[in-house]
Parts: structure tokens; C-alpha cells; sequence
């Protein structure tokens, strides 16, 4: 028994708000794809659709890659990520 009232054994509430990955998609700089390239995939990936698509791709000016110092632009798709990441600010409630 944990001695507190009302503890189920869950992880502590007070632990740290959501953490994100260094990936493109959480990155300031990325320009997703639209949302029509999107939903597209998505139906093509769960077999709604025959028609093949290529996976969505979005863009960003300031990728760091490798050992090169300098910013160059990339297309990139979500889950990829650079040395250059700055989390995007919180959306307002």
C-alpha cells in the first residue's frame, strides 16, 4: 500500500505535460502537406481506396543534415527530423 487516499498505483499525475520528438511534424519550421494529400493516403493505407498514393510529403527551408552547417530546403515527410528542431508553440486553448 502506498499510503495515500485515493492512489490506484497509475503513473504520478504530476509528471511532465506531453513531450515531443524531435520529428518534422512538431517542428516550427515544417509546411505540412494539405489535407487533401492527407486523407487521400490515409484511405489509400487502410485499403478504402485502389488508386495508389504516394506518401505525403511537406517542406521546410531550415533542415541541418549530417555534418553540413548550413540550412538547406528539404522535402520531408512527418516522422523525419534534423538538427535544426524548435518544438512548435502550444496551440491557445
Amino acid at each position: 500500500m502506498t499510503g495515500r487516499l485515493g492512489h490506484n498505483g497509475g503513473p504520478a499525475l504530476e509528471g511532465p505535460a506531453e513531450t515531443r520528438s524531435g520529428q518534422c511534424k512538431h517542428c516550427r519550421h515544417w509546411k505540412a502537406p494539405s489535407a487533401g494529400e492527407q486523407s487521400a493516403y490515409e484511405a489509400f493505407r487502410i485499403g478504402l481506396s485502389r488508386r495508389r498514393v504516394r506518401r505525403p510529403t511537406g517542406a521546410c527551408d531550415r533542415v541541418l543534415v549530417g555534418n553540413n552547417p548550413r540550412l538547406s530546403f528539404s522535402a520531408t515527410v512527418g516522422e523525419f527530423g534534423c538538427r535544426n528542431f524548435e518544438a512548435t508553440p502550444p496551440a491557445p486553448m
